[in-house]
């Protein structure tokens, strides 16, 4: 990258620069006229004499003539201030598209580190140099070359019109110009290093609160809090003592420039009114002097702004550069270039060494040979090197000596595309992505956009500009909103196939009852269910249900009479669901339609009073919790971030919707419709106040309506999209009080969805279940095994797995066997700790220290799939 901004801002902005230098130099005629005007209007018009006068063939009095010069004027502001305008406006978007750029240039270079650059640096660091760090960038990027220009110019505007008026008021006011431009850059020096320390400092601060929060388990374990806390301060201190000393000298600048500015008006106002009382200038000439002597200050304080400026960012230019320019970065044709190689032959490590600079090696003179389509075990501990082995083989790391190679190509020498479509790799710590299981199934076929997605009504000329944008900043040109995905490179023709697929890869992992059962908890259009036969399975389970009495009791069906005290008081009321599945019950209070329905049904006093006894009980039982505790959020109708404001409803001691203000009593009923009867068990919804629930229910759906749109109102006909798809089978609520109901009506479900052949649309719409950040809502071992699916989707050539399903119970072992038929024909590198298990593998090696010791060759049987070769 440029090593200073203004080779970055001149390499990729100079033409943008050269245009705004000159709006710029279109600005300076303007700029004299305007101060050339007033002198006009004073001597020639205001105290002028030989009136009328002919003007462009007009004859004009006095007035005419005064008036017309004020108009002119006028004109002028006007003229002025749209260049100014327009000015501004270039500057911001030049300044704005270069901040993408070198945003998206410094994102693109993280992804070129090679693996240890990560060990040296931590997205605590990378992250804020990224965002924050850079950001007042932007704005000086813009004005790089344009505040001096426009501020230097209109400066000498300025002087140029006063030493026209009269020379010795010209030199008086740039009389102190050289005092300010010896102080000022000293003083800034000092301010530069500074702020350069600053921001190191800062980095620091921010690397080790990452630490703190990542670490806080172990914290909170060993009471080292006062600890952290301690050393946290320190540093906050030294930060605190470079600011001061930075804000000492800034202010020491604006100081001194303040005094200097002030001194000046004192050569104007002796010199010049000497000069006027002699006549050796007019007083018309004296007022516009010192009118712009006023405005001189503005540029000049514009400039000195300017070079604090330019010199801190400077500093946080070169102090983020600094580290994204590591000397063994990637090419960034290894990222870019699209050229795919087939890597269909045998696997070589040829006297590999790689070592991170700890002491020893963690891999020395290594040498391996696996034939295409060979199954071999890595077996050493997790100090042994045996990791860092298999990142040499699949191309994660380089090595320092020695060549990786596969059917004799190095693989140091092949782009990413070939690398990452035909060689997967699956670590025990594998990062699941934020989305759902859909997306990180296909994660691993998106590697450049296949087919142009088909544009919404009114969408192509934003896309149209998107591109356009891209393109000026040297962005990605591809558009996210494209189809990324790579059938063919999964066996697939289309979408569909290519589901099918991935349900198949997650059987062999053994994730698809798992994802049935995620599948039974989402969402499904109405259309779709009708046209899959969900209905039909409705049917036939209440038609089981109704001929077993036990299980019967299992359920708690929706029925428009009777009220449910196994849903909730918001679904008991509307006996359904807001349409928009993104509205939560507690929002619903926000619906004016709703709020006029509870007042008019004369249940909104009720519904208040309802929602301020569980907010009591609620503040009873985990009011003193703290914010970071899970009981809270598991089991609490009032969030962490809720619980201050019912505490103070609570605390007005307000038992009456009359008592309490609009917010407040959409507060209390948001927590009065999440109360479940059967499940919370607190006793306060009594036999006439379900009755009346009932009772409201038929208005509000008589008034409604069933095709409103903003409501989905229960329907035994009907499916009801705000449901999970288990309980629109059910058509009711599982009883609350019967802790087998669920699991028991699931096996009801299963075994009809199975008779019925419809567990592919269930497990389709698992695919759809949202895995939370980074895969928070899933366990350890269903992140594994969703890796192994990602690598097994893609169809790799090499798949190289690291500590997962390594164990030697039944679990693991039946997934080694099913991974061992997926890869049938194709070659498998297993890393693994337990010589026993290695027994498994036709092809095994030892590694220990970073040597390898010994390699072993299974013998050939049936059941082994050994392909003809060796290992040495």
């Amino acid at each position: 990258m440029e090593r200073s901004i203004f080779h970055f801002i001149w390499r990729y902005s100079k033409r943008q620069q050269v245009i705004i230098l000159f709006i710029t130099v279109l600005s300076f005629p303007l700029l004299y006229s305007t101060l050339e005007l007033p002198k006009l209007i004073v001597n020639d018009a205001i105290q002028g004499r030989d009136f009328p006068r002919v003007v462009f063939g007009f004859e004009m009095g006095q007035i005419e003539y005064l008036l017309a010069l004020c108009f002119a004027f006028l004109f002028l502001v006007f003229l002025n201030n749209g260049v100014k305008y327009t000015l501004n406006v270039y500057k911001g978007l030049t300044g704005e598209r270069m901040l993408r750029r070198l945003r998206y240039e410094l994102f693109q270079r993280v992804l070129r580190f090679r693996l240890p650059q990560f060990r040296r640096v931590s997205s605590s660091e990378i992250i804020p140099m990224i965002t924050s760090e850079v950001e007042d960038l932007g704005g000086y990027i813009g004005d790089a070359i344009a505040v001096p220009a426009f501020q230097g110019g209109t400066l000498l505007v300025y002087l140029f019109f006063i030493f026209v008026q009269n020379p010795l008021l010209g030199v008086a006011a740039i009389a102190l110009y050289p005092v300010q431009g010896y102080i000022i850059p000293r003083l800034q020096r000092r301010v530069i290093i500074l702020s350069r320390e600053r921001v190191r400092n800062v980095r620091t601060i921010a690397d080790r609160v990452g630490e703190s929060i990542n670490g806080v388990t172990e914290i909170h374990a060993n009471d080292t809090s006062a600890w952290h806390m301690a050393d946290l301060s320190s540093r906050l201190h030294t930060n605190f003592a470079i600011r001061y000393d930075i804000f000492k000298r800034k202010y020491m600048i604006k100081f001194i420039n303040n005094l200097i500015n002030q001194l000046t008006p004192f050569f104007f106002y002796s010199i010049g009114g000497y000069l006027v009382i002699n006549g050796n200038i007019s007083f018309g000439a004296l007022v516009a002097v010192l009118a712009a002597y006023k405005d001189l200050a503005g540029p000049w304080k514009e400039l000195l702004a300017y070079y604090q400026t330019q010199a801190d960012c400077s500093v946080k230019y070169e102090t983020v550069i600094e580290n994204f320019d590591p000397p063994d970065i990637y090419p960034l044709e290894r990222l870019t270039s699209d050229e795919v190689v087939a890597l269909g032959g045998r696997l070589s490590m040829i006297s590999v060494s790689f070592s991170e600079g700890s002491g020893r090696p963690e891999a020395y003179g290594v040498s391996l040979d696996v034939p295409q389509g060979g199954h071999c075990a890595i077996v050493g501990d997790d100090r042994s090197g045996r990791s860092e082995v298999l990142l040499l083989a699949c191309g994660l790391l380089q090595p320092d000596s020695g060549r990786v190679e596969v059917d004799g190509r190095n693989l140091e020498t092949l782009a990413s595309a070939s690398l990452g479509r035909l060689i997967s790799y699956v670590a025990s710590g594998a990062h699941i992505f934020t989305g759902t299981i859909r997306d990180n199934l296909y994660y691993g076929l998106r590697h450049r956009p296949v087919t142009v997605a088909d544009a919404v009504k009114g969408s192509e000329p934003d896309r149209a500009y998107r591109r356009l944008e891209a393109v000026a900043t040297a962005n990605s040109p591809y558009d996210i909103d494209d189809e990324w995905e790579d059938f063919n490179a999964a066996g697939a023709e289309n979408q569909q196939e290519l589901d099918e697929r991935a349900l198949a890869v997650l059987r062999v992992v053994g994730l698809d009852d798992d994802i049935y059962h995620m599948g039974l908890q989402a969402r499904i259009a109405g259309d779709e269910a009708q046209t899959i036969g969900m209905l039909e399975l409705r049917a036939a389970i209440a038609e089981r249900l109704a001929s077993d009495k036990k299980l019967g009791d299992l359920i708690e069906p929706w029925d428009v009479h009777t009220f449910n005290p196994s849903a909730t008081l918001a679904e008991n009321l509307l006996f359904g669901l807001p349409a928009d599945p993104t509205v939560s019950v507690e929002q619903i209070p926000e619906d004016e339609l709703f709020m006029a329905f509870l007042k008019s049904s004369g249940l909104h006093a009720r519904i208040v009073g309802i929602g301020h006894k569980v907010a009591e009980t609620m503040v009873e039982l985990f009011g003193n919790l703290s914010a970071q505790s899970g009981l809270q959020e598991s089991f609490s109708f009032v969030s962490a971030d809720q619980m201050p404001e019912v505490e103070r409803i609570l605390r007005k001691g307000a038992g009456s919707d009359r008592e309490l203000n609009d917010d407040d009593a959409r507060l209390l009923i948001g927590i009065a419709l999440k109360l479940i009867p059967a499940k919370h068990r607190l006793g306060i919804l009594t036999p006439e106040t379900e009755a009346e629930i009932v009772a409201a229910r038929k208005t509000f759906r008589e008034r409604l309506g069933t095709e409103n749109g903003r409501y989905v109102l229960f329907d035994r006909e009907a499916w009801a999209e705000p449901l999970s798809i288990e309980d629109n089978l059910i058509f009711g609520k599982p009883r609350g009080n019967r802790r087998d109901a669920r699991e028991r009506i699931e096996g009801v479900i299963g075994a009809l969805i199975d008779e019925m052949k419809l567990r592919a649309p269930i497990l389709e719409a698992g695919l759809d279940y949202n895995v939370g950040v980074s895969g928070s809502r899933l366990t350890n071992s269903q992140r594994q095994r969703m890796a192994l699916a990602r690598a097994l989707v893609k169809n790799p050539q090499i798949l190289v797995i690291d500590g997962v399903a390594a164990g030697n119970g039944a679990q693991d072992r039946a997934l080694r066997q099913a991974l061992f038929a997926a890869m049938e024909g194709k070659t498998l590198l297993f890393g693994l700790d337990d010589p026993e298990v290695a027994k498994e593998f036709p092809y095994r090696a030892v590694i220990s220290q970073g040597h390898m010791e010994d390699v072993v060759v299974a013998q050939a049987s049936a059941s082994s799939r050994l392909m003809e070769g060796g290992a040495s």
